[in-house]
C-alpha cells in the first residue's frame, strides 16, 4: 500500500470520469461543476502539444470533440488553445486546471510517452504534489513520470501490475507476495472485467483491500452498479455522472 495525503478520505468516493458529462469532457467548466457537486477527484487524461505543453485532453487526435483530422502532438498550444471544441469550451492546460482548481485532487492518466516529461514538469510548477495521482496503463510510463517528481505523489497501478494481482489471487498465492506488489501503490483503478477476466469479485476486492490499498471501479454509471460495488468492498466509483453518483453513494 502506499500512504498519501491524497488518499485521507472516509468512505467510498466519486471520481468523475474526464471531468463528468455536465459540460464537454475535460473543460474547465466539466471540472468546475463536478467540484461544486462534492466529487473526491477529477479522473482526467494527459497529452502533450507538439511544443510540450500538457493539456487535458483523452484522444490521440482532435477528431471526435473537434472535428479537425489533425494529431494532438502535430499542434503547437497556441494553435490548439484557440480551437472551440464541438460541445463547447477549450483544451485545458495541467497547469491552468491545477491553478484554476487550487483545491481539487487530479488522477492522471498519462496518455504517451511525451507527456512523462510535460506532466511531471506541471506538477513541479504548481507544487500540487499532494493532490495528485499519476496513473497510466504503461507500467513505464507510470514510473517514469514518478521518477521526475521532487516530492512523492499517489500512484495507482498498471495494467500489468492489475494482472499479476489477478493471478496470485486466482493461484492462491500468498497474501505477502500481494502485500509485496503494492508496495508503494495507493490504488487499483480498475473496471468490472478486463482481458476476459472478472475483477470484481468479493474475494479479489478482499484480498486487496487487506493490503490498505484503495480499489476503484470505471467506468460506473448506474446506480445500481455503484451501490452493489461498494457494498462488495469497492472504495471508488468513477463515473461520466458525477453528480448522480455522489448523490447515489450519499443515499447509501
Amino acid at each position: 500500500m502506499q500512504e498519501h495525503e491524497y488518499f485521507n478520505v472516509d468512505g467510498p468516493v466519486v471520481l468523475a470520469h474526464r471531468g463528468g458529462s455536465l459540460h464537454t469532457e475535460n473543460t474547465i467548466a466539466a471540472f468546475k461543476a463536478s467540484e461544486r457537486a462534492g466529487v473526491f477527484s477529477i479522473e482526467t487524461d494527459v497529452r502533450t502539444t507538439k511544443d510540450g505543453v500538457a493539456i487535458l485532453f483523452h484522444d490521440a487526435d482532435l477528431v471526435r470533440v473537434a472535428g479537425i483530422n489533425q494529431k494532438v502532438a502535430e499542434v503547437t498550444y497556441s494553435e490548439i488553445a484557440s480551437i472551440d471544441l464541438i460541445g463547447g469550451g477549450r483544451v485545458p492546460t495541467l497547469v491552468e486546471a491545477l491553478q484554476t482548481l487550487p483545491l481539487m485532487r487530479f488522477n492522471l492518466d498519462i496518455k504517451d510517452e511525451e507527456s512523462v516529461r510535460s506532466a511531471a514538469a506541471a506538477i513541479e510548477l504548481t507544487m500540487a504534489h499532494q493532490r495528485v495521482l499519476v496513473s497510466s496503463f504503461s507500467e513505464k510510463r507510470r514510473v517514469a513520470t514518478l521518477a521526475l517528481l521532487s516530492k512523492p505523489v499517489a500512484t495507482s497501478a498498471s495494467s500489468s501490475i492489475v494482472i499479476s494481482l489477478w493471478l496470485c489471487h486466482v493461484l492462491h498465492l500468498p497474501q505477502r507476495l500481494i502485500d509485496i506488489k503494492l508496495r508503494g501503490i495507493g490504488a487499483l483503478q480498475i473496471p468490472r472485467a478486463m482481458y476476459g477476466i472478472r475483477l470484481d469479485s468479493p474475494s479479489f476486492i478482499s484480498k486487496m483491500s487487506r493490503t490498505g490499498t484503495q480499489v476503484h471501479y470505471w467506468t460506473i454509471n448506474n446506480p445500481q452498479e455503484m451501490l452493489e460495488l461498494t457494498r462488495l468492498g469497492a472504495t471508488g466509483i468513477v463515473s461520466d455522472v458525477s453528480e448522480l453518483a455522489v448523490e447515489t453513494l450519499r443515499k447509501a
